[in-house]
């Protein structure tokens, strides 16, 4: 089943139980951040996830804004797919492949690769300073596979 367009929080793992830190803009060609999901940078952890058009499972991951300010993509800091390399909000724009995750007693998670190595495959997850990065995980069944617990969000005038 693929992932429906629309606008979400995502939540970085270990997700369980109230809090959280979430994923958070900080401008153009800056580092994503994990930050709790309180004033004054909520509204800079709304992300447009739309679907890319003929290409199943991929994704682009926007900042959410209104008004005409762009609040830019996901995206590789200078276009390296490494481990350790963290994700910017960019205006170019980068393919993430988006798959939902079976994730005990947390509901509604997904994983966001970025793409595969020979014999890993590279995903964004949150490391210990708080800054959304590319980590590589081994391919195979008992991979620990970071996840994202997602929230629609719903704007004001929708309900």
């Amino acid at each position: 089943m693929s992932f429906p367009n629309g606008l979400y929080t995502l939540r970085a793992s270990p997700a369980a139980g109230y809090g959280g830190l979430y994923a958070t803009g900080n401008g153009d060609n800056e580092t994503v951040t994990v930050a709790p999901n309180t004033p004054p940078v909520v509204d800079r952890q709304i992300w447009n996830i739309k679907a890319v058009l003929g290409k199943p499972g991929a994704y682009t991951i926007t900042l959410y804004t209104t008004g005409s300010t762009f609040g830019g993509h996901w995206f590789p800091k200078d276009a390296r797919l490494i481990p350790e390399v963290p994700i910017i909000t960019s205006e170019k724009s980068y393919e993430w492949y988006i798959a939902y995750k079976e994730t005990p007693d947390v509901p509604d998670t997904i994983t966001i690769q970025a793409g595969t190595l020979v014999g890993e495959r590279l995903y964004a997850r949150a490391n210990d300073k708080n800054e959304v990065v590319v980590i590589s995980v081994r391919a195979g069944p008992d991979a620990e596979v970071p996840y994202w617990q997602f929230e629609p969000f719903i704007k004001h005038g929708d309900l």
